[in-house]
C-alpha cells in the first residue's frame, strides 16, 4: 500500500451543494466527475497534490456514529478561524502524539477530524 486514493462521504439526496463550500473552505479543490463515475450525483474533490481525494455521494441511510476521516493541516489556529467564522462547529481532542487536533462536521453531520501536520502527522 502506498497512500490513500480517496474517501467517500455520503449526504442524503439533493444536499450536495450543501456541503459543497464546507470542503473548499478546507483548502480542497472540486474536480470533475468522470463520466463512468457509478452515479452522477455528489461531488469530487482534490486534496493539495493531486494525489488523494474526497468523494461525496447522494445516499439514503443513516451514518455509522464513529465514521469518519482525518485531514492534516499546516496551520490548524487559521482553518479553526475559518470554521468558526463560517459557523461550523469545533470540538477539540486531546493532543495525540504531539499534535493539535479536533473534530467539525460539514453541514450534513459528515465528521471530519482536523490533526495539526506536526511529528508524525507532518
Amino acid at each position: 500500500m502506498t497512500r490513500i486514493h480517496h474517501v467517500n462521504v455520503v449526504v442524503p439526496p439533493g444536499r450536495t451543494d450543501a456541503v459543497v463550500p464546507f470542503y473548499e473552505l478546507l483548502g480542497l479543490t472540486r474536480v470533475a466527475k468522470p463520466e463512468e463515475a457509478p452515479a452522477p450525483e455528489g461531488a469530487w474533490f482534490d486534496l493539495p497534490g493531486g494525489t488523494t481525494q474526497v468523494h461525496v455521494s447522494e445516499r439514503d441511510g443513516e451514518k455509522h456514529p464513529s465514521q469518519h476521516f482525518a485531514l492534516a493541516v499546516d496551520d490548524l489556529d487559521a482553518v479553526v478561524l475559518d470554521l468558526r467564522h463560517a459557523g461550523h462547529p469545533w470540538k477539540p481532542s486531546a493532543v495525540l502524539l504531539g499534535a493539535r487536533r479536533g473534530m467539525t462536521a460539514d453541514p450534513e453531520g459528515n465528521v471530519v477530524e482536523l490533526v495539526e501536520a506536526v511529528g508524525p502527522f507532518a
